[in-house]
């Protein structure tokens, strides 16, 4: 079973990992070093719960600025894991430059509440930063899985295309979403979204259920139920409701902290 241990090296890193590994990686490590990530996962989960607390009750900037601390954190674990796993480092870039996209993309879609006037801006700015984090999340998970035929390369992507098509009719048709103007930008981000769960799948079935690969596809899962509830706020009639927002942000932040983590297992 699956359940959160923490590794630091001198930095701070919060990972999920197994029983299994945890008295590989705990040794080498003295009792600074425990203390140090324990120190770390109590600040990492104070942030996020303290950022949960000023949207849902002020919003605005204070929102802003403390979400934006928040997702640094899951920036520093990719990081971390990285200075813990060294010789990685063309992976652990492609990840760390879809995690700075992310923290960028959560700064655009705050904004939209505060500067109402240029919410369409604002929320075209954060589907475009998130699309794209996705795609370094993917070429990553295609350049680093191994073992890809023609069938299992070309898969995940039909597979994609019909969710992303059938998301949008299904979602407007029978969920009473509306999209509008952003028809278009919600199907093509659907399916790099979904993208990211269907590669790291299909690596993982490709690679004997190897960690990292496990790991990017239940963080591309979390990511698709997070993205399911944020179009209930942006698309639905009174979908932008407290419980809501925190539900979103909980499954996204732990599919951020989940991908990021697969950096330690890279091999």
């Amino acid at each position: 079973m699956l359940h959160f241990n923490l590794l630091l090296n001198r930095v701070g890193c919060c990972i999920l990992i197994s029983d299994e590994f945890f008295p590989r990686l705990r040794s080498g490590y003295n009792d600074e070093d425990i203390i140090l990530s324990t120190a770390y996962f109590y600040a990492a989960l104070a942030a996020v719960v303290v950022f949960l607390v000023l949207r849902v009750k002020y919003g605005g900037l204070k929102g802003l600025y403390s979400k934006a601390i928040a997702s640094f954190f899951f920036l520093l674990t990719a990081l971390s894991a990285a200075a813990v796993n060294p010789g990685h480092e063309v992976y652990a870039g492609l990840i760390v430059f879809g995690l700075v996209l992310g923290l960028s993309g959560d700064i655009w879609l705050d904004l939209k509440w505060i500067y109402e006037k240029d919410m369409e801006k604002f929320l075209n700015a954060g589907f475009m930063a998130f699309m794209i984090g996705h795609v370094f999340y993917i070429g990553a998970i295609y350049k680093f899985a191994g073992n890809w035929s023609v069938l299992t390369a070309v898969l995940p992507v039909i597979v994609s295309v019909v969710v992303a098509i059938g998301n949008v009719i299904v979602s407007e048709k029978l969920l009473k979403l509306k999209f509008g103007k952003f028809r278009t930008i919600v199907g093509v981000y659907t399916f790099f979204l979904f993208m990211t769960f269907a590669v790291s799948a299909v690596a993982m079935l490709n690679n004997s259920f190897a960690k990292q690969w496990i790991l990017t596809a239940v963080g591309g899962i979390l990511f698709i139920l997070s993205d399911a509830v944020l179009s209930n706020m942006y698309f639905k009639e009174g979908g932008n409701t407290k419980p809501n927002v925190v539900i979103n942000h909980t499954l996204y932040y732990a599919a951020q902290f989940v991908i990021a983590s697969s950096v330690l297992f890279i091999k």
